[in-house]
């Protein structure tokens, strides 16, 4: 301390003591915070360690001059002391203060430039093998010219985890991720953390403060909270910047990107253009079609020769969007109308065009209508499957959050690819399913979406780990507002049946159960729907796994719609169904779970359940699946001891 004279303290936190010094030699100013130690040793390890912060010379980070350690003999403490720049004008906390004093909004301009210049920055230090881990708007200062400057990676680098964890205040915690306290994380909570900033940019003008703490600690449980705050967003900015934000929030840290993967994404790149980054990809433009590039002469693609034909059409023109438009679009009607086969290395092509020409929209829906259309026709181990031919449609899905077109495009896709179970979970590890929800929620009243997202939803599901994303996402109630919304439609309908079904198997879905109404979306499924086989084979089974998981949930649905009892709509949907095995051995299923408690099983008796099934199984006296699930229902219905005796149960069923 002895070659800097303090002029003030700028402040005192609980990771140290925040000093503005002047360097006795060259008069300038600069800010240096005092970090307490327990003790000399843990004082010259985290010394060493904080002598790598000076490797991170980046336009856009903070700039260290020197570290020193030193004993305070007034504190009797040992101290680590990191000197680094001083900034005039302050960090972006006070600039968020000055627009939420005015109520007025940050242009969405000016935010794709702090966020450019700040990803650029966390992908230089990631590279470094450093996190950050404190990532908030008073870590990132403003320089003169209005940029930005990370700092503050002192305290989150040099001390250990415990040490980090332990000394964290409330306020800090806000911006961290939700893993960060509770399991190993990774440089995917230095995102997190960024689009909490990002967040904060674009709500403060319709959230104070308290508001803003408030919600960043929200949305770490409640995902409903986020869509409900970009919501008001998406009233001043883009759709491309909330999907943003919904990518960089998503509280599963294995389905949330890295700081290079958010690269990939074009709206990122349009951030990264503003300041001339060094991270645009060469073949990257903001506008294709108003570029100063010479223009290549289109030429169509051949028709009457063959897959191969078009597929050296799209090798030979491979940087010209339109080109590859048209073959693709030539390649799903001729896979339409003759069922065409196209190699393994035909359907890479179609995945490498999508990664190139990722910003150009009709691009990537003709080639996820073209991989629906091969996805009906794939056998078990096709290259569909994989990772490659997966993650293009993911980041499709993430690029154009706005379009209708392509999430109904890709829905439907995932929907097909999300049968193969190899497939689903690859879906899942790539955050399908978040975008999945998030094409849901952006569009609830396109009936194909809903529908495809429903679809989609049901297969994944089946997936323990998919089951635990959409239950944590609180995936349900997306499903049930659907089924209100759409209730006409039964192909939505029975997807949606059959996704709850799905759900079911978790338990945190059943708790959730009631809060979304899931009991009364199936009965009125039952009630709607009634002639439509789909739709009540899968209300039954839905239904008999809740039961069976919940004994209130049986009183629900004995409790019925409106002045209709629950057993007279269970009991009319079968009677139109009587030739139908499934339905029947569904209802039974559903029958042998209600009649499990005293009262429901007399009144099932009372309307003479029973006796419909005991009429009707002669009819099914070959089929030995159908019959058992009869007997059980007999059974239930006769003593209720179906726990020790049945062998079937509606929830094993399906894994």
């Amino acid at each position: 301390m002895e070659h800097y004279k303090t002029l003030d303290r700028l402040g005192k936190g609980s990771q140290g003591t925040v000093f503005l010094v002047e360097h006795m030699e060259d008069k300038k100013t600069y800010v240096l915070k005092k970090v307490e130690c327990s003790d000399e040793v843990e004082a010259n390890k985290a010394f060493k360690e904080a002598m790598a912060l000076q490797e991170l010379q980046h336009r856009f980070i903070c700039g260290y001059k020197e570290f020193f350690v030193m004993w305070d003999k007034e504190e009797s403490a040992m101290f680590v002391c990191i000197v680094m720049e001083y900034y005039k004008m302050g960090d972006l906390e006070k600039a968020v203060k000055q627009k939420r004093t005015k109520t007025s909004a940050i242009e969405e301009m000016i935010i794709k430039k702090w966020f450019g210049q700040m990803l650029e920055a966390l992908v230089f230090v990631h590279k470094k093998q450093v996190i950050h881990r404190d990532l908030k708007p008073s870590n990132i200062f403003m320089t003169a010219d209005l940029n930005i400057s990370i700092g503050d990676f002192g305290v989150s680098t040099i001390l250990g985890d415990h040490r980090t964890k332990t000394r964290t205040t409330v306020g800090s915690m806000n911006w961290m991720a939700p893993e960060v306290l509770e399991r190993p994380y990774d440089e995917r909570s230095d995102v997190w953390s960024l689009g909490c900033i990002i967040l904060e940019l674009t709500t403060c003008h319709f959230l104070d403060h308290p508001q803003m703490s408030s919600a960043l600690f929200e949305v770490k449980s409640q995902p409903q909270r986020l869509e409900q705050i970009l919501e008001t967003t998406g009233k001043t900015y883009s759709a491309a910047l909330c999907q943003l934000i919904r990518t960089m929030l998503r509280r599963n840290f294995q389905q949330r990107p890295t700081a290079q993967e958010l690269i990939e994404l074009p709206y990122v790149q349009q951030c990264l253009s503003l300041n001339n980054s060094p991270l645009v990809k060469d073949d990257f433009t903001i506008d294709d079609d108003n570029n100063n590039k010479k223009k290549q002469v289109i030429k169509p693609p051949p028709t009457g020769k063959g897959v191969e034909a078009i597929l050296k059409y799209m090798k030979e023109f491979e940087n010209i969007p339109e080109c590859q438009n048209q073959a693709l679009v030539l390649l799903k009607e001729m896979a339409d109308k003759s069922g065409v086969v196209i190699s393994n290395n035909g359907r890479l092509l179609i995945a490498s065009v999508m990664r190139k020409h990722i910003a150009k929209e009709d691009v990537q829906t003709s080639a996820c209508r073209l991989l629906a259309s091969l996805a009906t026709q794939a056998d078990s181990g096709d290259v569909l499957y994989t990772r490659q031919m997966i993650k293009p449609v993911a980041l499709a899905m993430k690029s154009h959050p706005a379009s209708q077109k392509l999430q109904a495009a890709s829905t439907q896709l995932l929907m097909a690819l999300s049968a193969d179970e190899g497939a689903a979970k690859e879906i899942g590890r790539l955050g399908g399913v978040q975008d999945t929800l998030a094409a849901f929620r952006a569009f609830p009243t396109n009936v194909e979406i809903a529908t495809n997202c429903c679809s989609a939803l049901w297969s994944l599901a089946i997936d323990e780990g998919n089951a635990k994303i959409v239950s944590a996402e609180r995936g349900l109630q997306d499903i049930t507002t659907a089924m209100d919304n759409h209730n006409e439609v039964a192909d939505l309908i029975e997807a949606a049946c059959s996704a709850i079904w799905s759900l079911s198997m978790d338990d945190e879905n059943i708790d959730m159960m009631s809060n979304v109404g899931g009991v009364a979306a199936l009965m009125q499924a039952l009630t709607v729907h009634k002639k439509e086989a789909k739709v009540v084979k899968n209300a039954y089974m839905a239904l008999a796994s809740i039961v069976e998981a919940d004994e209130s949930f049986a009183y629900e649905v004995l409790g019925g719609q409106g002045n209709k009892p629950g057993s007279t709509i269970l009991i009319n949907a079968f009677k139109c169904h009587k030739d139908n095995e499934e339905v029947v051995e569904n209802f039974a299923c559903c029958v042998a779970e209600l009649a499990e408690y005293d009262d429901l099983r007399v009144e099932l008796v009372n309307k003479k359940v029973n006796e419909l099934l005991t009429d009707i199984k002669l009819k099914y006296a070959s089929n030995g699946e159908v019959i058992t699930q009869i007997n059980d229902a007999l059974l239930s219905l006769g003593d209720g001891s179906k726990a020790q005796k049945r062998t079937t149960t509606a929830r094993s069923r399906l894994r």
